[in-house]
């Protein structure tokens, strides 16, 4: 019996590698802009690149990623494919992430300046196992 239980997760395991996985994402920026009270600003150097590793409850990176905690939801798109929202927020930034199909959505209400600003950006995203 205990020989079957292990046969039956371990093709589980094999054949839904995001159960228990860490994924990382290597990505680069397509699109990105700024709107504050004094108009809309966009990068003066377009295209930069972001690295993250999502597990299922943590998100590390740069870049965009400036929390320690976020609340994420993992599911699938509809078309199937791997997706997650994440929401974190502090005193200066609230931010949101969306990824889906291979690209991440990211806006940010920043609260450095005199004024909130939003900032908006997206990515497309190569996603890689790590184990």
């Amino acid at each position: 019996m205990l020989k079957n239980t292990a046969i039956l997760f371990l093709f589980i395991l094999a054949f839904n590698r995001d159960v228990l996985a860490e994924f990382e994402f290597k990505c680069k920026e397509l699109e990105r802009v700024t709107v504050a009270d004094s108009g809309l600003m966009t990068p003066a150097f377009p295209g930069r690149k972001l690295q993250f590793v999502l597990t299922n409850d943590t998100i590390t990176g740069t870049g965009v990623f400036y929390h320690k905690n976020y609340d994420i939801s993992h599911f699938e798109d509809s078309k199937g494919h791997f997706a997650f929202k994440a929401f974190a927020e502090s005193y200066e930034r609230q931010d949101i992430f969306l990824f889906s199909n291979g690209q991440l959505f990211h806006s940010a209400i920043v609260n450095y300046g005199r004024t909130p600003s939003i900032q908006s950006e997206i990515f497309t995203c190569e996603k890689f196992y790590n184990y």
